[in-house]
């Protein structure tokens, strides 16, 4: 993810916001979403990206925990 370093001015005008805002050119297209934060932090401490890959993230799907369904059903006295 890319950092940009924006003029004190916007700064402020961005630090004021309590709810999202959508970005725009001068010509009035959209650039992209502002999401404010409850309070400023150091942009090192942000998580911004996925702690897992995609393909790590399709292996742990493909383990299978727990009971089928028909089974928890039956155990119930649903089915």
């Amino acid at each position: 993810m890319y950092q940009i370093t924006i003029p004190s001015g916007l700064e402020k005008e961005l630090g004021g916001l309590d709810a999202q805002a959508i970005l725009c050119d001068a010509q009035g297209r959209a650039l992209g979403v502002f999401v404010p934060l409850a309070k400023p932090v150091d942009a090192n401490s942000l998580q911004l990206e996925p702690p897992l890959s995609i393909a790590q993230t399709d292996e742990l799907r493909k383990v299978r925990m727990g009971k089928p369904l028909e089974e928890i059903l039956e155990r119930l006295g649903v089915a």
